[in-house]
This record gives C-alpha cells, sequence and structure tokens, in this order.
C-alpha cells in the first residue's frame, strides 16, 4: 500500500539514512509486512514524519485527521475525545502516556476497532528521539487457526476499507440489535453521540442518549412517542424515511434485515436536496401568492379583460367582461376562440339585427391587428362599449373593455353645445362687426352737422350753446374712436390672416416709424432690442406692437420722459412631446405703473384703472392685445409697480404645427 508522507518532502527512505537512527531499527523497518502492520514515525518534537495507509485504517483515522492532528499527542488527545473522555481526563491521560514513554522507551497497550478486531500498539522511543509507532490485530489466537484469523481480519480491513469509502453512513447491528461494524461518515451523522457509539451497543439505547441531547428535531410528538415511532421503524423495516438533525441537517435513512435476522443501516445527507425543496416550495407559495393576488386584481377591475393566443383562443377572461356582456362562464371559458364568442354574444341579444353581422366581421379583424386600436360596439340596450386592442409579441393580444356609454353621451352633448357656442360666436362677432360698421354712418351725419352748426351759426348761438357744441362734438370723437376700437376688436377674428413667418424687430420697427408723431411730442425714447422670426400674422402683430406701446406713451409721469424698452428671450420646448420652442416678449416703460392685485383687470374689455379725464382711451386696446395672443397661442401677463412703471409680457410660440386653426378663421370677412 503506498505510504502517507508527513514530512514535507522526507520520506521514510529519506529517514532510513539518517545516521541518528540505529541500524537494526531501520533494518526492521523495512521488513515490515505493509498488508499486516501500520507504521507511523514521529521526530524528537513529536512531530509526524511518516505514516503509511494501514496506520491510519487500523487507528480509525482519516487522512484530514492525521493532518489536522500535527504530533503525537495531538492524535492521543484526539483519539481519547473520540473515546467519550471528558476535557479533564484528556489531558492527564495525555500526559500520562508521554510520560511512560519517556520513563520506560517503548509503550504497549491494546484496543478494539471499529470494525470490531482488537488491534495491538507499540510505542518505541529511538536513541535519537524519535518515536516509532505500530499497529497491527492482534496475536492472541493459536498457532493452529493463526492463518485462518489472518484470512478473516484481511477480509474485514478490506470490508473496512470499502465502508470507510462509502460518501453515506454504515451501521451493521446483529440479530440481539447490538452495533457490530460502523464506518467514519456513521459517525459524522451521530455527533450527539460520538462517545456512546461502539461495537455491542445496543440500538435503543444509543438511540434514547441521542433523543435526550436533544439530537434531532422532535417537532410536534413528545419524545418518548418519538422513540417508539423510530423503535418501530427500525424493528420493523419499511420504506425511507427522513430525519431532521439539531445542526439543521437531515438525514434520509434506510433499514433492511439480514438473512441471520440483524439489520443494515444505511444514512444519507440529504440536507443539500432539503434546502432545494424548500427553496421550491418557497418559490411555489411565492407564485400561488401572486397569482391569488393576481387573480384578485384581475376579477375586481372596472373594466372587462381578455387575453387570446395567437390563434383567438381565449386563455383568461375576468368576471366583469362576463357580467358586461351577459356571458355564462360554462360557455364563454378558456379554450373557446373569439368568432365563437361573437357568434354566442349574437345568440344572446346583445346586438340589433342590422349590427350584428357587422359585430361578428369587425371585432376578429379587430383582434388581428399589429398595432394598438380602438373599436367601439353599440349594443342593442343602447350602451357602448370601447374595446381596446393591444398585440403581444406572440402573436396574442389583450383586449379591454370599459362601458363609455355615459362619456358617449356627454360627447355628443358637449359637440352639439360647442357647435351652438360657435354659431353663437359668429353671430356675436357679425353683430359687433355689422354695429360698429353701421354706426359709422350716422355718426359721420352727428359730426357733420355740429360742425356746420359751429361753423355757421357759432356766433349767434350764446356761450352756453358754444359749450353744448362743444361736448357734442367732444363725444362723438370719443364715438368714433370706441367704434373704431370695437371694429378692431372684433375683426382679430373675421379679418384674421394666415400665418407666416415675420421678423418682429422689423414690425415693432415700421409701428415706431407710424407713430413717430407721438413719440416726438411725449419726448419718448423707445429701445428694440435683437427680436427674433416668428410664425405669426403680420397686421394683427403691429396691432399688438402698436397698443402696447401706445399704452406705454399714454400712462406717463409728470415732466418724466417716458422710455419704452422691448427685450425677448427664447424658452427651448420639449422635443419629446412634440412642443415647439417659446418666444417671450418683454415690453417696459417708466410710467405710472399699477397695482399687481388689479393685472387681471387690464386686460378685460371696457376696464379702466383710471378716469376718462384723467387719461383718454376706450378700455379696449389691451383686451384687443389678449385676444390676438390667444388667437397665436400665446399667453400674457403684466407686472407693475406703482409710480415706478409697468412691464407687458407676451409669450407667442416660435412655430405652429399647423395653420389649419388660423386659416379657419380667415375667410369669414363681410
Amino acid at each position: 500500500m503506498a505510504a502517507l508522507d508527513y514530512s514535507e518532502g522526507d520520506t521514510l527512505a529519506d529517514a532510513q539514512t539518517s545516521a541518528s537512527i540505529e541500524a537494526q531499527d531501520l533494518e526492521r523497518l523495512l521488513n515490515i509486512d505493509e498488508d499486516g502492520v501500520g507504521v507511523a514515525v514521529f521526530g524528537p518534537d513529536l512531530r509526524l514524519l511518516y505514516a503509511n495507509e494501514q496506520y491510519g485504517v487500523f487507528c480509525g483515522y482519516t487522512s484530514e485527521e492525521l493532518l489536522g492532528a500535527g504530533d503525537l499527542r495531538g492524535l492521543i488527545r484526539f483519539s481519547l475525545q473520540r473515546a467519550g473522555r471528558n476535557h479533564d481526563e484528556i489531558d492527564g491521560a495525555t500526559d500520562r502516556a508521554l510520560q511512560l514513554l519517556d520513563r520506560d522507551g517503548s509503550h504497549s497497550f491494546s484496543f478494539e476497532s471499529q470494525f470490531g478486531i482488537s488491534i495491538r500498539v507499540v510505542r518505541k522511543l529511538l536513541s535519537d528521539g524519535r518515536v516509532v509507532e505500530t499497529v497491527r490485530p492482534s496475536d492472541e489466537q493459536n498457532d493452529a487457526g493463526e492463518q485462518m484469523v489472518r484470512i478473516a481480519q484481511a477480509a474485514r480491513l478490506r470490508l473496512g476499507h470499502a465502508l470507510e469509502a462509502m460518501a453515506d453512513g454504515f451501521a451493521l447491528y446483529d440479530a440481539s440489535d447490538r452495533l457490530v461494524a460502523y464506518n467514519r461518515r456513521y459517525l459524522d451523522l451521530n455527533q450527539h453521540i460520538a462517545d456512546v457509539i461502539a461495537p455491542g451497543k445496543r440500538f435503543e439505547d444509543m438511540f434514547r442518549i441521542a433523543v435526550e441531547r436533544g439530537g434531532y428535531v422532535v417537532e410536534d410528538m413528545e419524545p418518548e412517542q418519538f422513540i417508539a415511532w423510530r423503535l418501530e421503524q427500525h424493528q420493523n423495516p419499511g420504506p425511507d424515511f427522513d430525519l431532521q438533525l439539531n445542526d439543521g441537517r437531515w438525514v434520509r435513512v434506510h433499514e433492511k434485515r439480514t438473512e441471520d435476522g440483524g439489520l443494515v443501516g444505511r444514512g444519507t445527507d440529504i440536507t443539500e436536496l432539503k434546502r432545494r425543496e424548500l427553496k421550491l416550495m418557497e418559490m411555489s407559495n411565492e407564485l400561488r401568492r401572486r397569482h391569488m393576488m393576481f387573480d384578485t386584481a384581475l376579477h375586481n377591475m372596472t373594466h372587462g379583460l381578455c387575453m387570446f393566443d395567437a390563434d383567438q383562443t381565449l386563455i383568461v377572461a375576468n368576471r366583469r367582461y362576463l357580467e358586461m356582456y351577459g356571458f355564462s362562464p360554462d360557455v364563454v371559458k378558456p379554450g373557446i376562440r373569439l368568432p365563437e364568442i361573437m357568434e354566442y354574444s349574437i345568440s344572446i341579444g346583445n346586438y340589433s339585427a342590422e349590427d350584428a353581422e357587422r359585430a361578428l366581421a369587425a371585432r376578429p379583424v379587430h383582434a388581428q391587428k399589429k398595432e394598438q386600436s380602438v373599436l367601439k360596439q353599440y349594443l342593442r340596450d343602447g350602451r357602448v362599449i370601447a374595446v381596446v386592442h393591444q398585440p403581444m409579441t406572440d402573436g396574442g393580444s389583450i383586449a379591454t373593455y370599459q362601458d363609455v356609454s355615459e362619456l358617449e353621451r356627454h360627447e355628443e352633448k358637449m359637440l352639439a353645445y360647442t357647435k351652438r357656442l360657435e354659431q353663437s360666436n359668429r353671430e356675436l362677432q357679425d353683430f359687433a362687426y355689422v354695429a360698429s360698421h353701421d354706426l359709422q354712418e350716422p355718426l359721420r351725419k352727428i359730426e357733420t352737422f355740429g360742425d356746420r352748426l359751429a361753423a355757421k351759426f357759432a356766433e349767434l348761438l350764446p356761450d352756453q350753446g358754444k359749450t353744448y357744441i362743444q361736448r357734442m362734438q367732444d363725444a362723438t370723437g370719443r364715438m368714433r374712436l370706441l367704434i373704431n376700437d370695437l371694429l378692431a376688436y372684433s375683426q382679430i377674428t373675421t379679418k384674421a390672416k394666415p400665418f407666416k413667418a415675420i421678423c418682429l424687430r422689423d414690425q415693432c420697427e415700421i409701428v415706431v416709424a407710424d407713430m413717430e408723431v407721438r413719440v416726438r411730442e411725449t419726448q419718448a425714447s423707445v429701445e428694440i432690442g435683437d427680436l427674433p422670426v416668428v410664425e405669426a400674422d403680420e397686421v394683427q402683430v403691429r396691432q399688438l406692437f402698436q397698443n402696447l406701446i401706445s399704452n406705454a406713451l399714454k400712462f406717463q409721469r409728470l415732466e418724466v420722459a417716458p422710455v419704452v424698452k422691448i427685450s425677448s428671450e427664447m424658452i427651448p420646448g420639449n422635443t419629446l412631446e412634440g412642443e415647439p420652442n417659446s418666444v417671450v416678449l418683454y415690453i417696459a416703460d417708466n410710467g405710472i405703473g399699477f397695482n399687481n392685485k388689479y393685472k387681471q383687470q387690464i386686460f378685460t374689455i371696457f376696464q379702466r384703472l383710471h378716469g376718462r379725464n384723467e387719461y383718454e382711451g376706450t378700455g379696449i386696446g389691451l383686451a384687443t392685445v389678449r385676444k390676438i395672443v390667444e388667437r397665436h397661442g400665446g399667453d400674457i401677463d403684466a407686472d407693475g409697480v406703482e409710480g415706478e412703471g409697468a412691464t407687458f409680457i407676451v409669450t407667442l410660440p416660435e412655430t405652429h404645427a399647423t395653420n389649419a386653426n388660423a386659416a379657419s378663421e380667415v375667410n369669414n370677412e363681410h
């Protein structure tokens, strides 16, 4: 057998060449029969230098245990621990064994191995301080039977080798239920009674001790009940069963009777298998929990829902879907195809005769679409069901069903209301246009006759008469201004032009040039910044600038020359949502300003913050500006400080997705 070398490269042959080992001892070691004797060599410091395979087998040591112990003292302690000696006894017994070796130079003793073989151990201290330990079966047999005994011992030795190589724990009991043989794995699976296990021990006695020490997880049984159950399994072997150890491991036990009435037991560590089973159970429970949650959510939806595979076969449908169409769950269930569902729906009267054929054809075709789509179904009872089709990647589809009857009726009412509102708005615009247009003629006559009266008969009239004529002419002037402003206000839509790209700076400069006389009279300064190009109605943009600049010149502070500053900034739009960039215009002045709590009032038609005697005007100018801005899809705001000035803030989109809305208002002229 191959030797196990623990001397960091030095072999037993190297040790034999050492001058410190006597030649006769080396010669005797070389002539040892390796099949029948185990040998170990320890250095002067008792460190293990060499051990052959028979040494580990006879002593019951694994390779890991030999390496772990490291020296003779460690091996003695390990053997005593395995024999069940307590800690205090182990230290004393170890010291006595080594003292005996030092005193006598040799020491021998016998013990019974786990395979029931009596083993003789001889320790000898060599002259150089090294220790040689030999182990072999005891030679207590007579000469006649010695050969047969050795054959039997060799067979048992080979059997022991085979048992030690097993991955499972193994134990053999005789007909009296006493332990005959076992392997190291059996001890490992019964660590809680490792000090008790020994050949000749009864199974029941060992098992009771194991239960008393809490070696097993008993669960709901009392200890005596658990012992009785285990003894019944042991005495009448049947199917395999599982036991859980107190350290968390699981062992699967297989027991079988032998022909002589004994019993063979095998224990397999199935801890990893149990962990996998537990993990699978947890996953199964989690899937079951999620399924219940999904099922609860599915059947408590306010919308109907169905899922179909690529062949339009129903996979799942919720209760709301069945209730919505009055379907029986015994008919509409997984496995039925969509055309069959439509035929069933028609058969129970969900559709009128004229709608039945259309519904039967439309729904399956709708379900085959490769993009999301909506189909409205009009039922006989007046309900309208919106079917939203959502295709899936595997070719199937999900359909949701919503009762939109009330929404449909609301939309119809809103559509009718919108049409009436549009008609009313057109009529109001027509009225404003006609009224302002038709008032021009009588107003001209009043102005004409007033002028003639003043020119021909003013000298004949008393002072009070002259005052009346002057007040009449002032009133007609205000009336003409009011009519013109009202006409301009109404023409924002009636005279609207399509949007086109225009330069705001160019339009602003044209307006300032047209207002040159007014600017010079007020000694005003108008500063125009860098204004961008936008899509807008050219005429209305000039009207916007004219009204805002005129407003700034009108509300100037006494003895303070007006200063008007016009600037802009660009605000980026949300490209993901298709929003264009916005242009923000600032028209700031140094006039009388206003209190911001009135800023909404100034944009209302005919609303004024000051009396007519203080500042001229009709109260329509800023209302006209707001209507122009709203027509362009923009917004207007104002920020005033009393006694310091005001800033009007106009926000306009840089571009328009379409000019259809603007163009639709064109050609509505009279």
